[in-house]
């Protein structure tokens, strides 16, 4: 797993959004653009996920672009899959020292924007700092970005889904003469299969992030919050917000989970596991993996490099369900609040995005080394890019229309995503909502508490339903009390005018 980020110190964090006035730019001009660049400066970034070996080396040619156009460095800190959910509030909370970091609104983005943990954005700020972006950038997604009308992140801009897929070792269903997998039973199946023969592999690590491909993609639901019970269903139009967990579909869930791990199908230590569930799966560890079809795209494109033998099968278990596609704030940079950097931060993310050799760097190493490129829109990853993945290292809040694709797995790309855009794609009121919790803070805490506490057991299909103590009634009578009726109240009060206008 990746370096996590230490503690560095803390500073004021002035300007914060709402509390301060927005910083003038600096006075004295010394670069060709009008902008003060001439006092040396490093930026500190964080970045989710884990830190790959080759990515000093990457870094340091990144770094030399930079000072060259900037007069500024990266030094980046990375926050571990499995514990990146603590650890990244834990960072704002303790006001630590640092300049740039990933958001979405899968990783708090609007909490932070609320709890003044970002700085905000204002149009003048980026026109002046990060003018290509600006000009680069749909209007839709700056008013994506926008809590409460301002702006606390450069979204990404780029198409794409985080639908989760399942992804297993052909060769093994192979062995066993399993059938493709075609629904979730198919699945257990080879998960049952894999526990009873298979003694030098874990089957997985248990339910996808979120429940997605066990609960909420089968339902064609959506999250407003993933971190909260809340969701609406995406082919209903009225927009109604409703507590997912005191439902039949979350009663028979929680039924499968426990059925699914007694086959042996995840460990009872399955919530405490820390691994990296993708790395796990490429060093053959795991015998599965549940993500999104980027990442386990780009975990298929390295094994076919390094274990060809291993055959690596990707498997959509609800391909008739309906789906959105992301929002342009799925994936974004925002600058800490904090910052007395942020005039070269958003320098540094306009180069990211739009300075091809970065931006080729960032996603795909050293090329000749790591990557060759295929015309102007694909590349071909070399054995060595295996120290630094494709895409692999958090430049998600870059993305950009100049991504290239795998040229091994491009027409696997192309298959899924042009499917989904021709048969399943939908598009909801809600799909680009919001939630600002500034009046419901204390419930959502001890919300977030209960699903922890009584949610995660049940999820993982440690407890049966039904037990007295730990099942599925007193969970849901434990998000009563911790008043989840006011925060989805408090939601669809927020969502009513979105719902209005379309």
């Amino acid at each position: 797993m990746g370096t996590v980020l230490t503690a560095c110190g803390t500073k004021d964090a002035s300007p914060t959004p709402g509390t301060s006035a927005v910083p003038q730019a600096s006075a004295s001009a010394t670069s060709s653009n009008g902008i003060d660049t001439s006092k040396e400066v490093k930026l500190k970034m964080v970045l989710l996920g884990s830190k790959p070996k080759a990515f000093d080396e990457v870094y340091g040619e990144v770094n030399k672009i930079m000072k060259e156009k900037i007069n500024a460095t990266l030094d980046v800190s990375f926050l571990d899959w499995g514990e990146y959910q603590q650890k990244y509030p834990l960072m704002f909370a303790a006001n630590e020292d640092f300049d740039l970091v990933f958001s979405a609104t899968w990783s708090y983005y609007a909490q932070q924007a609320t709890k003044n943990g970002y700085m905000e954005l204002t149009e003048d700020m980026i026109k002046k700092f990060a003018p290509k972006t600006w000009a680069e950038e749909p209007r839709v997604a700056w008013e994506q970005a926008k809590i409460n009308g301002k702006i606390y992140m450069v979204p990404q801009n780029n198409f794409e889904y985080s639908y989760h897929m399942v992804g297993i070792r052909g060769d093994l269903r192979q062995k066993y003469n399993l059938l493709e997998l075609k629904t979730y039973d198919d699945y257990v199946t080879y998960l049952k299969t894999v526990a009873e023969k298979e003694k030098d592999f874990k089957p997985s690590i248990g339910v996808s992030e979120f429940n997605a491909i066990e609960l909420v993609q089968p339902n064609e639901w959506n999250f407003v919050v993933p971190q909260l019970p809340v969701a609406y269903k995406v082919t209903d139009g009225s927009g109604k917000l409703f507590n997912y967990v005191d439902t039949q579909e979350f009663a028979d869930f929680a039924k499968k989970m426990n059925d699914t791990q007694k086959t042996g199908a995840w460990s009872r230590d399955a919530i405490a596991n820390k691994v990296d569930k993708t790395q796990a799966f490429k060093d053959g560890k795991l015998a599965s993996v549940e993500w999104n079809l980027g990442t386990l795209l780009r975990a298929k494109s390295e094994m076919q490099t390094t274990h060809p033998d291993w055959k690596v099968e990707l498997y959509d278990l609800s391909p008739d369900k309906k789906r959105l596609s992301n929002p342009f704030i799925n994936n974004g940079m925002s600058i800490h609040a904090g910052s007395k950097n942020y005039e070269r931060g958003l320098m540094a993310i306009d180069l990211l995005r739009y300075d091809p050799e970065i931006h080729d760097l960032t996603n795909y190493g050293i090329k000749g080394k790591h990557y060759e490129p295929v015309g102007n829109d694909q590349f071909k990853p070399l054995p060595a890019s295996a120290d630094f993945p494709p895409s692999g290292t958090d430049p998600w809040g870059w993305n950009s229309l100049h991504e290239r694709l795998d040229s091994t797995v491009a027409a696997e790309t192309q298959k899924f995503t042009e499917n989904w855009k021709k048969t399943v794609t939908v598009n909801h009121p809600l799909e680009t909502f919001t939630f600002d919790d500034t009046k419901v803070k204390n419930e959502v805490a001890a919300v977030s508490n209960v699903m922890e506490t009584y949610g995660k057991p049940l999820f993982y299909g440690l407890v049966d339903p039904n037990d007295e103590k730990h099942g599925l009634k007193v969970f849901n009578d434990k998000l009563k009390q911790a008043g989840i009726e006011k925060v989805v109240a408090e939601m669809q009060n927020q969502a009513n005018p979105l719902i209005a206008k379309k």
